[in-house]
C-alpha cells in the first residue's frame, strides 16, 4: 500500500495542521488503496497544541523533509550469514541467488562485517603465494562443508592451520613436516597408518581421513590424541576443496565497510556507495542489521507522494517537496502554483480557512465528519477567521462553522474565545516567536518577500507590543 503524506506549510498555524488532520481521515475513509498520513513540517504553536489536547486528537506526525532516504529503497529482507558459518554458504548465495554482498552477523542480527566477491578473491589468492596459507578452522564446520562424519571431536573447536596432504612417501612426509609448525597443520590423508601415527604422536590439531568406507574400516590407535578426526566420503582432491570452504565467515570478512542508517539521505549514501569497491552497503540501527543498499537500488528513484494543504508554493512547502510527486492541493490562498509533471486534483476557493474547504470535500464525497473531526475542523476555521471577525471570512465559512458546531456540540463563539485565550497575550510573547509563527515566503521576479501573521481577538495590546515587533522585523 502506497503512503501519501498530507502536510501544510512551514511554520504551521492551526488551520494548516487541523486541515491536514481532517483531510487524512476523509481520504482514509474513502479507501482508495493508499494510506494517508497527516503530517506537519514545523512545531505546533500554543493554540494548535491546545486544540489537539482539548479533544484528545493525535497530533500529525512531524516531518523535517521529504528527500528520498535509504529506507525508501533499501532491501529489508537481507540474506545474511552468521560469523561462525562456513563460507560455503556465501558462495551458494552468489551462485544460486546472485547475491553480490553478504552481511556477516552474530547473535542473530548484530552486524560484524560483509563478504563479497572481493573478499573471496583475496581469500583464494594470497598476497605471497610462496608461503603456505593458514586458515581459521572450526571443527564443528567440517560436517557442514564436507560430506562425511566426525569420528572424534577435538578439544579446540577453533584453530589456525595450514593444510598438508599425506600423499608422499613416509620419509619425505616426515622430512617435510619437520620444516613446518606441527601445531598449525591439518592433515588430509588416506589409509596410511605410518603417516596417521605420526600425526597422532605429534599432536596435529586435525586429521581428515579419505578412502575410509565406514567406522568398521577404522583400526587406528587414537589413544591420547586431543585433535579432531573427521571421515570424508569424498576423494582427497574434493575433500581439500570443500575443507577450504569450511572456514568461518569471520575469518575473512571485511569489517571496515561503511555502514548506513535508514534515515541517511539517498544522494549522500549514493556518493559513498559509488566511491567504494563494494556494490552494496549494510544498513544498521544500533549495530543491528536492518537492510542493505545496493547500486541497483539507487536507480529506483523513489518519490514521496504529497498533498499540500493551506499553501501551493514550493517556497512554503516542506523541504524536499521539489523531489516529491505532488498529487493534490487544497488551498485558499493566491496561486503561485508549483509545477507538476502530471495532472492533479486542485481544490481552491477564496474562503477564510482551508478547514472550510475540507468540510466541503466531506460533503462532496457524502461523508459526515465524526465529532472529533468536526471539532478539529471547527477549531481551524475559528482560528483562521478570528472567530469570524477577519475580513477574509465568507458566507461559506459561516455555514461550515454552523454545521460543524452542531456535530461537535460546541458554541462557536464561546469556544472561539476559549481557544484564543489559550494563547499568551501579544505583549507577553517573545517578538521573535510572534514573527516566526505562520511565516510564509513568497518569491516574485527573483525577489523573496516574507509575510508573518498573528491572530488576536483585539488590538488593545498592540501599543505595548509594537516596539518589540518592530525590533524583530529589523533583526
Amino acid at each position: 500500500m502506497s503512503e501519501v503524506i498530507i502536510v501544510g506549510h512551514k511554520n504551521p498555524d492551526s488551520d494548516s495542521v487541523c486541515s491536514a488532520f481532517a483531510y487524512a481521515r476523509l481520504k482514509n475513509s474513502l479507501n482508495n488503496g493508499s494510506q494517508y498520513i497527516a503530517a506537519r513540517c514545523g512545531n505546533l504553536n500554543k493554540q494548535t497544541r491546545y486544540i489537539f489536547d482539548r479533544f484528545g486528537a493525535d497530533v500529525p506526525r512531524f516531518i523535517g523533509d521529504v528527500y528520498p532516504k535509504v529506507k525508501d529503497v533499501m532491501t529489508h529482507k537481507v540474506i545474511a550469514i552468521d560469523e561462525n558459518d562456513p563460507i560455503k554458504g556465501v558462495l551458494k548465495n552468489i551462485e544460486e541467488l546472485k547475491i553480490r554482498i553478504t552481511p556477516v552477523t552474530s547473535d542473530g542480527n548484530m552486524l560484524k562485517g560483509v563478504i563479497s566477491i572481493m573478499e573471496i578473491a583475496h581469500f583464494f589468492t594470497p598476497e605471497d603465494p610462496s608461503k603456505r596459507p593458514l586458515y581459521s578452522f572450526r571443527g564443528s564446520n567440517f560436517e557442514r562443508s564436507v560430506k562425511g562424519f566426525t569420528y572424534m571431536r577435538g578439544e579446540k573447536d577453533e584453530f589456525t592451520a595450514g593444510i598438508m596432504v599425506g600423499a608422499m612417501p613416509y620419509e619425505r612426509f616426515a622430512e617435510r613436516m619437520e620444516t613446518i609448525d606441527k601445531e598449525q597443520t591439518l592433515l588430509i590423508v588416506g589409509k596410511r597408518r605410518d603417516i596417521i601415527d605420526y600425526a597422532v604422536k605429534n599432536g596435529l590439531p586435525a586429521i581428515v581421513l579419505t578412502g575410509i568406507r565406514g567406522e568398521k574400516d577404522i583400526d587406528f590407535d587414537f589413544k591420547g590424541y586431543k585433535g579432531w578426526v573427521f571421515i570424508s566420503e569424498l576423494d582427497t582432491a574434493e575433500t581439500l576443496r570443500n575443507l577450504q570452504l569450511s572456514v568461518p565467515a569471520k575469518a575473512f570478512m571485511n569489517t571496515t565497510v561503511p555502514q548506513l542508517s535508514e534515515d541517511d539521505y539517498l544522494d549522500a549514501a549514493g556518493e559513498i556507495l559509488m566511491n567504494i569497491d563494494h556494490k552494496g552497503l549494510p544498513v544498521t540501527a544500533d549495530g543491528r542489521l536492518i537492510g542493505i543498499l545496493t547500486r541497483s537500488d539507487l536507480i529506483k528513484k523513489p518519490q514521496k507522494e504529497l498533498i499540500l494543504m493551506d499553501h501551493n508554493e514550493l517556497s512554503q512547502a516542506v523541504d524536499g517537496a521539489e523531489t516529491a510527486q505532488i498529487v493534490e492541493i487544497v488551498d485558499h490562498h493566491r496561486l503561485g502554483t508549483v509545477k507538476t509533471k502530471t495532472p492533479i486534483d486542485f481544490y481552491a476557493k477564496p474562503v477564510g480557512s482551508t478547514c472550510t474547504l475540507v468540510y466541503q470535500l466531506y460533503r462532496i464525497h457524502g461523508v459526515e465528519p465524526d465529532k472529533l473531526t468536526a471539532s478539529v475542523l471547527l477549531s481551524g476555521i475559528l482560528s483562521d477567521t478570528v472567530i469570524m471577525k477577519s475580513p477574509t471570512t465568507t458566507k461559506q465559512d459561516e455555514e461550515a462553522i454552523t454545521a460543524l458546531a452542531e456535530i461537535a456540540g460546541l458554541n462557536p463563539s464561546q469556544y472561539g474565545v476559549e481557544m484564543f485565550s489559550s494563547t499568551d497575550s501579544l505583549k507577553a510573547r517573545d517578538p521573535k516567536d510572534v514573527m516566526s509563527t505562520d511565516f510564509k515566503v513568497f518569491v516574485e521576479y527573483g525577489k523573496s518577500v516574507g509575510i508573518s501573521q498573528v491572530e488576536v481577538v483585539n488590538l488593545e495590546e498592540l501599543d505595548e507590543a509594537k516596539d518589540g515587533l518592530f525590533g524583530a522585523i529589523d533583526a
